[in-house]
């Protein structure tokens, strides 16, 4: 039994339009036996879905937990991991609101049985990057006993086989050690991910099978919400929809090269994600 996870809460739209479209393309690819699971704050707008999504409810005391006392990434991405994996009977997957399935999932499922562990794709390896924020990171990681090899990799997905769920206690270990030295990277929860998975010599790329479009969700937004329109007004039920989707596959670019206010916004953004 895999158990695919995401996590939506806040006030934002286009977070649970971007969700609904990732659990049609589940139900879309996903083979049997599996479960989705969504952690929200928001459980009524997941009733088209029925029974075939079980929700866990995300109330502010229990958000504001995960987040810890010094919130500066998303930590309770971590925290909602690790729940779920300690409940679950196979394998954990966790999604973000903006991926999607893409292919018949028969494969990758078949991997994770066999030990390999999955986030979506490699980014960079710390020690080599020339980025001046990369290098800057890396020199505050050196106290920390992080290796030439230790890399970034994007964690828009995060699969590992059940009895790899302690590495999840690990890399939560390390985020908190290096939240209270005073590291304050946006991406801080994915850096320690790819470096405790890392180090297994297991993980692989997820990228054959998901599209992570954080870098073109204008274009992903749009074509989402016509869709889901076009769902409820012809009055279709979530199994017709999941077969449309996987009949019609959303076929836009993971990434458009933004403009220079785009670039602005998305500087900002990190600006305030590194100072909350």
């Amino acid at each position: 039994m895999t158990r695919y996870v995401t996590l939506t809460y806040g006030d934002a739209p286009g977070v649970y339009r971007q969700s609904l479209m990732l659990l049609l393309s589940l139900l879309a690819h996903a083979p049997e036996p599996y479960e989705l699971l969504v952690a929200t704050d928001r459980p009524d707008f997941y009733v088209w879905f029925g029974t075939r999504v079980e929700i866990e409810y995300l109330d502010a005391p229990r958000l504001e937990a995960w987040r810890g006392p010094r919130p500066f990434s998303m930590r309770q991405k971590l925290e909602l991991v690790r729940a779920a994996a300690a409940t679950a009977a196979g394998p954990v997957v966790l999604l973000d609101a903006d991926v999607l399935a893409r292919r018949p999932l028969g494969p990758f499922v078949e991997r994770l049985g066999a030990g390999d562990l999955f986030m979506h794709k490699h980014e960079y390896v710390l020690s080599q990057s020339r980025r001046r924020g990369n290098r800057k990171l890396w020199a505050s990681l050196r106290a920390h006993n992080l290796r030439d090899d230790d890399s970034m990799w994007n964690s828009g997905v995060l699969a590992l086989p059940a009895a790899d769920r302690g590495l999840l206690d690990e890399a939560l270990a390390l985020y908190d050690t290096l939240g209270a030295s005073g590291v304050r990277h946006f991406a801080t929860e994915q850096l320690v991910e790819g470096v405790v998975l890392g180090r297994t010599g297991r993980l692989k790329p997820a990228e054959e099978w998901f599209a992570h479009y954080w870098g073109n969700k204008r274009g992903y937004d749009g074509e989402i919400a016509r869709r889901l329109a076009d769902a409820f007004i012809e009055g279709l039920s979530v199994k017709e929809a999941a077969a449309r989707y996987r009949d019609q596959p959303i076929d836009l670019p993971v990434e458009s090269r933004p403009g220079k206010f785009e670039k602005l916004d998305r500087w900002i953004s990190r600006l305030k994600a590194g100072a909350t």
